[in-house]
């Protein structure tokens, strides 16, 4: 079955001062190292953004939020909506060393459950994990309902919830790496250090 990534990119970043998916990280920006890692994941890409301007460089499909100033709930909504296919990941344009492993098993989940979401030593990350498309009627629902917190959306799916004896069957056992986003300055200044451990061990 084919699958669609959809990457959620935002814009300016009042924390950081600029917009954090175009931020370099070995030599490229942060969302063009993501992008080469959901191309060995999914069939399709797609970024959600409302400054599509920023993101042509990448000569990807686009698409806009419908639900403006509601947060990443919309932009779920909004990839969702533009997807043509039933199996999705959603990824956050601030995560750069995401896991191709985990993605292709979220992916798998999806046959017997309408999302997989990781849950790493008691925190859910929803902006790491897959969606079948016939959520999108409860996403829409909430939005309406201004209920914007992800996590009660997912309350009204059928979701399998992914902790971390997964990540170590999968012989991921690094979570802190792989579940890592940039908020401020400090945290982009420890993704270069991330980064070059990374380097060393591959």
């Amino acid at each position: 079955m084919k699958t669609t990534a959809i990457i959620l990119a935002g814009g300016q970043s009042s924390r950081m001062g600029t917009n954090k998916a175009l931020l370099e990280l070995n030599g490229k920006t942060v969302i063009e190292g993501i992008v080469e890692s959901l191309e060995k994941v999914a069939d399709e890409l797609l970024i959600v953004t409302n400054t599509p301007a920023d993101y042509e460089f990448l000569h990807l499909p686009m698409t806009e939020d419908h639900y403006k100033g509601m947060g990443p709930l919309a932009g779920i909504e909004a990839g969702l909506s533009a997807s043509k296919t039933e199996h999705n990941l959603i990824t956050a344009c601030d995560m750069p060393f995401i896991s191709v492993e985990l993605g292709n098993y979220l992916l798998s989940c999806l046959v017997d459950y309408q999302a997989a979401v990781p849950e790493i030593s008691g925190r859910l990350h929803p902006l790491f994990a897959a969606y079948r498309k016939d959520v999108k009627d409860a996403v829409t629902k909430s939005l309406e309902d201004n209920q914007l917190r992800i996590r009660h959306f997912l309350h009204s799916i059928h979701v399998k919830i992914v902790k971390n004896d997964v990540l170590k069957s999968l012989r991921l056992p690094d979570e802190e790496i792989y579940f890592f986003n940039m908020n401020d300055r400090n945290e982009y200044e420890k993704a270069f250090t991330m980064s070059k451990k990374i380097g060393s061990e591959s």
